[in-house]
This record gives structure tokens, C-alpha cells and sequence, in this order.
């Protein structure tokens, strides 16, 4: 565990450094949303971006606009489990678990059915197999246990590692997008 949170200090150093973040996450959603996955997807299960994370917002806003259904996460606990609900908007959602813009689930419904979604899956680095570097509360690896969809990373270019410590829990992603490519790293089972 020791090398994950000095690779997690060593990243979150450089996220806060990186330069023309604003064209970076542009390109890279955008890669998202030319690619036949969020096409072929009729709902998108994505996270509200922290301000140094790659900003989500044009994936959830295009995804509205075309009817897709969207959800975002909801932390059950601080164990890490969390459960997907539908928002309609942004005016859905509240500062919940760790400071993270969250569902109300008092007015959103639950995903209970999560055929034909794309999950966009946040973390500081992917490396080449999709295995990520994210925050170590298990949130997305405990989710992915169970999602037989296709999921996908968003990663900086030079944030791509050729390999990350990958322990017996983690679960990697099938695809990851970059600012100028959308990367195959497993088929979908």
C-alpha cells in the first residue's frame, strides 16, 4: 500500500501543475463522446469532477441533451460502496461524501438495470491493462466487481503508466481516453 499512496502524492503534485488543463479535458471527453461506446450507450454512469480532476461536465451535458440517461454516485457509507442515481441536471445534485457534488436521492431514482451503460471511471493514473491509481477507498473497484458493461478511464497522456501495483481487489477498465485516442485494454467479458 505504501507505494500507491506515494504514486497517489506524486500525481496529485502533478495534476495540480498540469498545463492547459481546460484544452486537455475538452479533447479528452471529447474522445468520449465521438467514440461509438457513449454512442452506442443509452445511459452514462459518470462522476462530478473535484476541481483538479478532468472535468466531466461537457460528457454529462452533451448526454442530457441527447436523452441519455445519466447517473452520477452516491456513497452508501466509508467503506466503500456507492450506488448510481439518475439526475435530469445539475440542479440534482448536492455536496454529499468527501465534498464530492452527489445525488439527492431524495428526488433522483436509483439505477437498478445497468444494460447498455458506459461507466467513465475517474483515478489519477491508468496503466496500459486499465488497472488505475484512484483515491484507495475501493469506491469504483467494489462497483466494477459487479458492472459487466463497458467502462472507461479518462487519463492525461502523460499520466499513462506502463504498469501500476495492482493488488488481488483492483479492477481495470476496458477502455481508457486520452486527450488524442480512446485505448483498447481488455475486451468486455
Amino acid at each position: 500500500m505504501h507505494v500507491k499512496s506515494e504514486l497517489r502524492k506524486d500525481f496529485r503534485k502533478l495534476r495540480k501543475e498540469i498545463s492547459d488543463k481546460n484544452i486537455k479535458d475538452f479533447s479528452i471527453c471529447n474522445q468520449v463522446i465521438e467514440s461509438d461506446l457513449f454512442k452506442n450507450s443509452n445511459q452514462v454512469l459518470c462522476y462530478y469532477p473535484l476541481e483538479d480532476e478532468i472535468n466531466t461536465l461537457p460528457i454529462i451535458e452533451i448526454a442530457l441533451k441527447q436523452e441519455k440517461r445519466v447517473a452520477l454516485p452516491y456513497c452508501t457509507d466509508d467503506k466503500g460502496n456507492m450506488e448510481f442515481y439518475y439526475i435530469r441536471s445539475l440542479d440534482d445534485l448536492k455536496i454529499g461524501s468527501y465534498d464530492i457534488m452527489e445525488p439527492d436521492i431524495l428526488n433522483c431514482e436509483k439505477v437498478s438495470d445497468f444494460r447498455s451503460s458506459l461507466c467513465i471511471v475517474p483515478a489519477f493514473s491508468f496503466d496500459k491493462n486499465g488497472f488505475r491509481l484512484g483515491y484507495g477507498k475501493g469506491y469504483y473497484d467494489r462497483f466494477l466487481k459487479k458492472f459487466t458493461f463497458n467502462s472507461i478511464g479518462l487519463c492525461y497522456n502523460s499520466f499513462l503508466s506502463d504498469k501500476l501495483p495492482a493488488d488481488e481487489h483492483d479492477m481495470a477498465v476496458q477502455f481508457i481516453a486520452t486527450e488524442d485516442k480512446i485505448i483498447l485494454c481488455r475486451e468486455v467479458k
